[in-house]
């Protein structure tokens, strides 16, 4: 990278500057919008969503948008980072330069000044006060998300007294299976439950569940974004007792009450239901934060025991920022009711598109059929078939949806046809006015090709 590149030193000009080309705006490398109103983002992978034309050009078109605060805000359906909450960034803007009114701003703090940890505690009190979370449990905001963590949980659980032991992972969709391959890298696994097809349209009841029953602890995935599955009524008692349960909870945690008492780790990704990227909420027992549990070859940056011990919890710098924004994420969501608010919006939010969906005389039809299994977080669906003249139809809707109105990652994984999946992700801050633009699309687009 050279500053030159952005700020236009006469090479780069020179090279820009062609009869029929218009002359990139100062931007970083590679993502630029020319005066034309186009997106231009030179590195970006084909299937990347939105549309070649910037939001400024699109927003005049019905379906483009949303307003609220005043605000245009674009359809932005991604799996993350997600939507956030106007308010929220609203508080956010104001206080970035001067925050907290200690003369600097949250990007700029020290981890040895007293603001730096001020912000530290304010948001583990606050993800407590939300999630109404035990003294038997820590609360840690590590770098790395929650894929760290996939390696994190078997360094720390299968070494030590649990050498040789295997680790159970219930097997439900393409994050299990991310989690289940980097604790293979540590030691064995059980699979619970896996599909041959490796779909996962569904989980077999508990009581058939096949596990190791002394292995070293149980882990599960509690909603999977690919293909909108979603485990909201764990039966603990299916695991066995003294079994340490771990779940990763990226795409629900906050969007429904649950008993974190139960858990041995409970850890989401910051970036979906919560702030923005860069760390990873981990809720852990006490008891499973020691040594004689780990592995002997331990990562620093994975070592629960060294961030437990460290000043304040604090052993290198972690993502400030994001820390901050979720502090303020939390203290809106506390302010709307907590928990109790945002699983009512879940539910009426999702069932905008389900009831259409179940409605729409086979037209559309979602890969899970158990409601009980259904996400709310994520409403997955395809065209009929999904394949043949149906598949040319999914290519239309996702064209006019990406393309024409400028849609943010409406487009998801083929899930076992030749077509892509249409995903509608609506996590804890996903909007109705949103999810009704969605619906009003989809009905307008089933009266013209039913």
């Amino acid at each position: 990278f050279f500053f030159g590149s952005v700020f236009g030193t006469s090479t780069m000009l020179s090279t820009l500057c062609h009869a029929n080309r218009p002359v990139l705006a100062p931007s970083l490398r590679g993502v630029s919008v020319v005066a034309g109103g186009t997106v231009h983002a030179a590195n970006a992978p084909s299937h990347v969503a939105g549309s070649a034309v910037s939001f400024a050009q699109l927003k005049h078109k019905p379906m483009t948008h949303t307003t609220h605060m005043g605000r245009t805000r674009a359809i932005n359906l991604a799996a993350g980072a997600a939507a956030l909450p106007l308010e929220v960034l609203e508080r956010a803007a104001e206080g970035f330069v001067e925050t907290d009114g200690s003369g600097m701003s949250v990007a700029e703090m020290g981890y040895r000044t007293k603001p730096f940890h001020a912000i530290m505690e304010r948001a583990e009190d606050l993800l407590r006060q939300l999630l109404n979370i035990p003294d038997t449990h820590e609360v840690h905001f590590f770098n790395g998300g929650a894929t760290l963590q996939f390696s994190a949980i078997p360094l720390n659980l299968l070494g030590g007294v649990n050498e040789g032991k295997t680790a159970n992972y219930l097997m439900s969709g393409h994050w299990s299976e991310k989690a289940r391959n980097e604790a293979r890298l540590f030691g064995d696994v059980t699979e619970v439950a896996a599909d041959p097809a490796g779909l996962y349209f569904d989980i077999p009841d508990a009581k058939t569940w096949q596990m190791d029953r002394d292995a070293a602890y149980f882990h599960y995935t509690s909603a999977d974004t690919r293909q909108g599955l979603e485990i909201r009524d764990f039966d603990f008692s299916a695991v066995p007792e003294g079994m340490p349960v771990a779940c990763d909870a990226s795409a629900n945690l906050g969007s429904f009450a649950l008993d974190v008492s139960k858990f041995g780790v409970l850890y989401a990704a910051s970036h979906k239901n919560f702030s923005t990227a860069g760390i990873c909420y981990s809720i852990i027992r006490k008891d499973l934060i020691t040594e004689a549990t780990q592995l002997r070859r331990m990562p620093t940056m994975c070592n629960w025991v060294t961030f437990q011990n460290a000043p304040n919890k604090i052993y290198n710098v972690p993502v400030l920022v994001s820390v901050w924004l979720g502090a303020l994420n939390c203290e809106w969501m506390l302010e709307r009711g907590g928990v109790p608010y945002f699983e009512d919006l879940a539910i009426r939010r999702s069932n905008l598109l389900y009831e259409y969906i179940d409605g729409s005389n086979g037209f559309y039809r979602t890969f899970v059929t158990n409601a009980d299994r259904r996400s709310r977080m994520q409403v997955v669906f395809t065209i009929g078939s999904g394949s043949g003249k149906d598949h040319e139809l999914v290519e239309k809707f996702l064209a006019e949806a990406n393309d024409e109105l400028g849609w943010l990652d409406i487009r998801s994984h083929p899930l076992g046809l030749p077509s892509d999946a249409i995903r509608v992700t609506m996590y804890n801050h996903q909007t109705l006015d949103t999810v009704k633009v969605v619906r009003e699309l989809m009905h307008d687009f089933h009266k013209r090709h039913a």
